[in-house]
């Protein structure tokens, strides 16, 4: 099965998934495929750690010696088929509450991630007033921030979901055009130009009436061109202090979801101004 293949199984029962395109859906398809496998192992993994505790080593030696003594016993096709099909067996219900949990996983995900997707086409739809570009110098007012995290998650919404702040930054372009050292695409840490790049912009207050709804994710646009190959398991983009100054900024800001290591601390300060925000 390619990747095209998966996307439109995958999306068949999921309602409106006409909506966008395959290779949106290819690249949803990815982020949850490799989240899939890293839930299956790690509770595959936290399984046969509480076993140990509960059975000791001694039952899974044993079951070890077992298996390899039939293996002795002769080397032909067959036997190594029969063997397969007794640890299969054997291991198989290790596997039903990762696998499991995996596809729960896979199912709210894919629904979410298409939700994201159609509300951005929807909001990018609507028309709005000329913007300026984000390289050319005016005189107008522009937003202040303290936290260059709650700065990436207005970035996110201007520049990517809503396509104001133009032209829309790209990794791959901003790197055959820089001028200093290599970067690397396929990053897993973060490229510091791209990092820069954003804290040094400048974004018009006039933009700030347009944001109404936050939605920090891993797989936001904002955070894979600075950390292409980011996994959205560590606290990289954590929105861990806001100030009410940097908040008061968006008048229409109703709803925000986080990522967050001090989610109390920051809910204080969303709660002042009356905005809805949840943990994601």
């Amino acid at each position: 099965m390619n990747k095209k293949e998966r996307a439109q199984k995958w999306f068949s029962n999921i309602p409106n998934s006409e909506l966008i395109s395959m290779e949106a859906k290819i690249q949803i398809c990815n982020k949850v495929a490799m989240r899939m496998v890293f839930i299956i192992l790690g509770l595959l993994a936290l399984e046969l750690a509480v076993l140990y505790i509960i059975v000791g080593g001694e039952p899974l030696s044993k079951l070890a010696e077992f298996f390899n003594n039939i293996m002795q016993e002769g080397h032909t096709r067959n036997r190594y088929r029969g063997v397969a099909l007794i640890e299969l067996l054997v291991f198989s219900p290790l596997f039903i509450i990762p696998v499991t949990a995996a596809f729960i996983y896979k199912n709210r995900t894919l629904k979410s991630e298409l939700a994201k997707r159609v509300t951005s086409m929807q909001n990018s739809a609507t028309q709005y007033p000329p913007v300026a570009s984000i390289h050319e110098k005016n005189n107008e007012a522009v937003l202040h921030f303290d936290n260059v995290n709650f700065k990436l998650a207005i970035i996110q919404v201007l520049m990517y979901d809503l396509h104001l702040l133009k032209p829309e930054f790209d990794i791959f372009d901003f790197a055959e055009q820089y001028k200093g050292e290599d970067i690397d695409t396929d990053s897993y840490t973060v490229i510091e130009p791209a990092m820069n790049f954003f804290k040094e912009m400048e974004i018009p207050k006039e933009l700030a009436p347009y944001v109404e709804t936050l939605y920090m994710d891993g797989g936001n646009d904002v955070y894979m061109n600075i950390i292409p190959q980011w996994d959205g398991e560590d606290n990289s983009f954590d929105l861990n202090q806001i100030s009410l100054t940097e908040l008061q900024q968006f008048p229409n800001l109703k709803k925000a979801t986080v990522m967050s290591s001090n989610f109390d601390k920051v809910k204080e300060v969303f709660d002042t101004v009356n905005v809805e925000v949840e943990l994601l």
